[in-house]
């Protein structure tokens, strides 16, 4: 299967997904590039999700890891000052319930603020951990298939094939972020950022690692 370059909303997330897949499975061999396997399970996933044939899975595995990891910071792994974090914050939409709500530290937490994870990370100049981003995926999915916005056209008023931005980009340090969507603002999540290249296997995190563990 050729690169995709997804003309829709639900083409970006799935497209998405389905790299989020391959970066798990990549990450398991050990190897510092990906497998011909991870791309096969990258492009049967994304092919299941268009068609229909296969479904995103619900969030009861990201609630397991939560509880499990409950004493410490899903961003940073310290174990200081821990409250509760809006993945996609209220003042933008999301919603507040288990599903968008995650264990952070205080310093995450005031850093944050009210950008969403793809924001945070992008002006960190950080790709995020694979389970958080995960999450964040299934919730612009949830939301996207019970608001029927799917079928949203990336960039309507180009004849051009669609450019997202994505975190790997050559993206000005200076850029405001949230004009990078400024024709889709009704979405909660950063639609722009959703990410479509991810890094080498040797330089994907898995999960954040605990404070003392580093």
């Amino acid at each position: 299967m050729a690169p995709i370059i997804p003309k829709t909303v639900g083409e970006s997330l799935y497209w998405s997904y389905a790299n989020l897949a391959m970066a798990f499975t990549g990450g398991r061999h050990n190897e510092p590039t990906y497998q011909q396997i991870d791309f096969i399970v990258r492009n049967k996933l994304y092919c299941g999700l268009v068609r229909g044939s296969l479904n995103v899975k619900n969030f009861i595995i990201d609630e397991k890891e939560k509880l499990d990891a409950s004493d410490a910071c899903c961003y940073c792994g310290s174990r200081s000052n821990l409250s509760l974090d809006h993945l996609i914050p209220q003042l933008k939409g999301g919603r507040h319930s288990a599903d968008n709500l995650v264990v952070a530290c205080r310093s995450c937490n005031s850093s944050k603020k009210a950008l969403d994870l793809m924001e945070w990370m992008a002006k960190k100049k950080q790709f995020p951990p694979l389970r958080l981003l995960r999450r964040y995926l299934k919730l612009a999915i949830q939301y996207c298939v019970e608001n029927d916005l799917m079928d949203i056209l990336l960039n309507p008023d180009e004849p051009t094939e669609p450019k997202q931005l994505t975190l790997f980009d050559d993206v000005e340090a200076g850029i405001r972020l949230e004009h990078a969507d400024r024709a889709l603002t009704f979405f909660p999540f950063a639609i722009a950022l959703i990410p479509h290249r991810f890094p080498d296997p040797e330089n994907v995190v898995d999960r954040v690692p605990s404070a003392d563990q580093e």
